[in-house]
């Protein structure tokens, strides 16, 4: 059976517009907007803080973290603030020279995007001028990290400080 020269026509055209940059239902992953920190305080929370957009829904946001030259990486997930997205570290021990770092995003369509990985050097206090500091008190309380391989164990990495920290070890 040979279909009328007009719908293949018409077919042709919707399946290109469909799948235009831009057009209406193409879906492209999250875009993330992150400026890092040029530094940050020993023994502060950090918050990390991101400007996330979607052209569906934002499922997921998280920081991903490690002290650096550590293997595994640990996240925290990041909550939408009326602005954009943060997410709350724990406070770095002095023994932490820096920490790395990248947030990602899914969207509702599951297509994941990140940013680069940045170092963020860790200095005493006084000498990080604009420290990225979490300033509500109830957030550097119940931080929440979640391990990303059996291999990190049952506790938060050994440069972090545990006060406040929840620790979820990798599933089995």
């Amino acid at each position: 059976m040979t279909r009328p020269r007009s719908a293949v026509l018409v077919a042709c055209c919707l399946l290109a517009a469909a799948t235009e940059p831009g057009a209406a239902g193409a879906d492209e992953p999250p875009a993330i907007e992150h400026q890092p920190p040029l530094c940050k305080v020993a023994g502060q929370p950090l918050a990390l803080c991101a400007a996330i957009s979607d052209d569906g829904t934002v499922a997921a946001a998280r920081v991903y973290f490690r002290r650096a030259g550590e293997a595994y990486y640990a996240f925290v997930n990041m909550a939408f603030t009326g602005v954009g997205y943060c997410g709350t570290l724990p406070a770095p021990l002095p023994r932490t020279k820096a920490i790395e770092y990248y947030v990602q995003a899914v969207d509702d369509a599951y297509q994941p995007t990140r940013t680069s990985t940045f170092r963020l050097p860790v200095q005493p206090e006084g000498a990080c001028e604009f420290p990225p500091l979490e300033k509500d008190k109830a957030r550097a309380a119940a931080i929440r990290v979640f391990a990303t391989n059996q291999r990190q164990g049952r506790h938060l990495d050994d440069g972090f400080a545990a006060s406040g920290v929840t620790f979820v070890p990798a599933a089995h």
